[in-house]
């Protein structure tokens, strides 16, 4: 008499589980480490706020009182003196924040240039200044034979020299490495006798070329170059 098959239940049927069990692991693993791998992406900070806190972070490291910084060339040639009431240097910018800012530059040139605002930023390492609050800058050209040229000592341009141009606004920008003077805000600008208001303002001094922006009047007096 023959015996009939033991039916076995899916946990009697001996290696086979475990085979399952086997086959089935890295899906789960894999699994695993997807969920991980989530949660560090999700706990990291968004870009955002790491820059905003890297923002938070750029408090002054120094802060001076009626000082002066001076910038000289590779031949060791002063080529700016930068005065202010009280200056700020903030570490990650690499930018020094000025009250009351004094500007003076000589160029090789000749020509040299006298800044003076409220407020104003120095970043070394751009050479740009960003001037705000009563901004007025001024650009004059190299002296001629047998006239005294103007300094950097912080006192130069307290004169209109002829052929001077000046420009005065509420906020004005000046690379003084590339010697562009621009702004987005109205300014006036002067030179001898001629006198005239824009919206915008770009000046490259070592061309000599101004592009005036936006609504422009004034009066022009003299022969153009």
């Amino acid at each position: 008499m023959s015996q009939a098959p033991l039916n076995r239940g899916p946990f009697n049927r001996g290696p086979d589980w475990l085979a399952r069990l086997q086959s089935a692991l890295p899906v789960v693993v894999a699994a695993g480490l997807a969920g991980f791998s989530w949660w560090l992406v999700s706990s990291s900070p968004a870009p955002r706020q790491a820059a905003t806190a890297a923002k938070a972070d750029d408090r002054p490291d120094y802060i001076l009182s009626r000082a002066r910084i001076a910038r000289f060339d590779a031949q060791g040639r002063l080529e700016a003196v930068l005065d202010g009431d009280t200056m700020r240097h903030r570490p990650v910018s690499n930018a020094m924040e000025v009250d009351a800012m004094v500007l003076s530059a000589r160029h090789e040139d000749g020509r040299s240039m006298h800044a003076t605002a409220q407020q104003g930023e120095w970043v070394e390492p751009t050479g740009v200044v960003t001037l705000s609050g009563g901004a007025d800058v001024r650009l004059m050209p190299a002296p001629t034979p047998g006239a005294q040229g103007a300094g950097v000592s912080g006192d130069a341009g307290t004169g209109l020299r002829t052929g001077t141009t000046r420009v005065v606004g509420e906020g004005l920008r000046l690379d003084t490495y590339a010697r562009v003077l621009s702004s987005t805000l109205p300014v006036t600008m002067t030179r001898d006798h001629s006198e005239v208001r824009a919206q915008t303002l770009q000046h490259d001094d070592v061309a000599g070329l101004t592009l005036l922006g936006g609504r422009v009047h004034g009066r022009l007096d003299g022969q153009p170059r």
